[in-house]
């Protein structure tokens, strides 16, 4: 049953992941595919990128702490 879970919960983990990457494409890229941002930003690309990851751990961290947060006040009722 836990290994059902898992699978699971990879599938939707991984289907989740691919819609906001296919979402965060279209919202960078024009009609013609080209990239909307100044060629400025384009060669500064390793600190921008730098940034959005450690945003989006951060974000990751924060929403795993309070589902964890959730399952402990869940496991205090039971």
């Amino acid at each position: 049953m836990a290994s059902a879970r898992a699978v699971t919960l990879g599938l939707v983990g991984a289907a989740v992941t691919m819609l906001a990457r296919n979402a965060t494409r279209r919202a960078m890229h024009d009609e013609s595919g080209e990239p909307k941002l100044m060629r400025a930003v384009r060669r500064n690309s390793s600190v921008t990128m730098l940034l959005i990851v450690a945003a989006a751990s951060g974000a990751l961290l924060a929403f795993t702490e309070v589902l964890q947060e959730q399952r402990r006040h869940l496991t205090d009722y039971t």
